[in-house]
């Protein structure tokens, strides 16, 4: 084979790798499930509520399943997590978070809550962490744990969460911010609200934005 055709053979082969192997990238972090699919609740709806919550927090393991019930029962609510494990309650606050990341990267939405519901029922609470493993489906409980102690993508996710709710001044568990996804404007509520307080918060969104009490907050992705 000449010089001129091993170029043409060589230049073919970068050719096709440059166009194939993005292609391959992009199909797979197009299939991998993203945090911010997380939600509970249906994802086109217009009402967004986060709740900023640690999973050592006593009022946190009280006030989300009956904040999920109410979610639930509305056609037009759904619900994001946010991680925010407090200092004082230690490195048990940021694995249970870990391995919150871990099940909805391993198992989707529903393994991702269903971590969730688990940890909140078998937490001892204010930095004692759980009294028993966590089942999460078909998920294997070594690969749960050994994707929580040792993924780094995981343990960075947790971190940016904590960092961007400090950024955002939230101070306390839980915290809620209420977003109309139509709009963009913010109302954050906080402590164990009442669906009352929730109602209220949604109807003043819908209103027009003159009559909005709280100023809108920046609502980061």
């Amino acid at each position: 084979m000449s010089k001129l055709s091993k170029a043409k053979v060589i230049s073919t082969i970068i050719l096709v790798a440059a166009v194939v192997i993005p292609m391959l990238v992009w199909g797979i972090k197009r299939e991998a499930p993203a945090p911010e699919a997380w939600f509970f609740g249906p994802a086109s709806a217009r009402w967004l509520i986060i709740e900023y919550a640690d999973l050592e927090c006593p009022y946190c393991r009280a006030y989300t399943p009956e904040l999920k019930r109410w979610v639930s029962q509305q056609p037009d609510v759904k619900l994001k997590w946010h991680h925010f494990p407090l200092q004082d309650h230690g490195y048990a606050a940021e694995r249970e978070a870990r391995l919150v990341q871990c099940a909805g990267q391993l198992g989707g939405a529903e393994a991702f809550w269903t971590a969730i519901d688990q940890i909140l029922l078998h937490s001892r609470g204010n930095g004692q962490g759980l009294a028993a493993e966590i089942e999460v489906g078909s998920i294997p409980t070594n690969s749960l744990n050994n994707c929580a102690d040792s993924n780094r993508e995981i343990a960075s996710q947790v971190f940016q969460q904590r960092s961007q709710a400090q950024s955002r001044g939230i101070q306390g568990t839980p915290t809620l911010e209420v977003t109309d996804t139509h709009t963009g404007r913010v109302i954050r509520l906080e402590g164990p609200v009442d669906e009352v307080t929730l109602l209220s918060a949604i109807d003043s969104l819908a209103a027009p934005s003159e009559s909005v009490r709280n100023p809108p907050l920046r609502n980061d992705p």
